[in-house]
């Protein structure tokens, strides 16, 4: 085989390693495409997700403060209640 030959065997060999590293990039680059869409899709299912959560919690506070309302009212009326209680007597029991 002659010098010519012997060059044209390796670029040969060289460019059909190069075609299957280019055609093994595109099949990798396509699926990061797609890993890419589904952390971007799951990136914003967890934005809405905080969000919702996020507002739940708001609303959790606010029955909270509503409840520490109605107890202190409660509380208050208790004492109203027992204030005015009409007191027996030791000799009526």
């Amino acid at each position: 085989m002659d010098k010519e030959g012997v060059v044209t065997a390796i670029k040969h060999f060289i460019l059909l390693e190069l075609k299957e590293i280019k055609d093994n990039q595109a099949r990798m680059s396509i699926r990061l495409d797609a890993v890419e869409k589904r952390l971007s899709d799951i990136n914003g299912h967890l934005v809405d997700q905080s969000r919702r959560i996020d507002e739940t919690n708001k609303r959790i506070d606010a029955t909270n403060n509503r409840i520490d309302q109605l107890t202190f009212q409660v509380g208050k009326i208790a004492q109203e209640m027992e204030r005015t209680k009409p007191r027996r007597h030791m000799k009526e029991l």
